[in-house]
């Protein structure tokens, strides 16, 4: 029988992955899937038009961060601690790079 623990911890995986997926841009087109998503529910991607904020990009980022919530129920302390401070750094090094052209 699987534990919630483990269980735990491929959901988080997935949600990451995910959320890596849904905010990035794929392939030589230069559009993410975040953008086909936006676009079907008739949502602009972009804060003005083709640049400015990239609203899918701030959405992944948000579902890497659930991801990373639930990874850390199963975490200890110390290691809570460093997941955080990555994921935080990682954050906002990739929503200054990438979030905001």
């Amino acid at each position: 029988m699987i534990n919630k623990p483990l269980i735990k911890r491929i959901s988080s995986i997935v949600l990451i992955i995910l959320g890596v997926v849904f905010g990035g841009t794929w392939g030589s087109t230069g559009v993410c899937v975040g953008d086909n998503i936006f676009s079907v529910f008739g949502l602009s991607a972009w804060s003005n038009g083709t640049n400015g904020t990239h609203y899918p990009a701030i959405v992944g980022m948000i579902i890497i961060l659930i991801g990373i919530g639930v990874l850390n129920t199963t975490l200890s302390k110390k290691a809570r601690l460093w997941v955080w401070s990555i994921a935080i750094i990682l954050l906002v090094i990739m929503g200054l790079a990438f979030a905001h052209v």
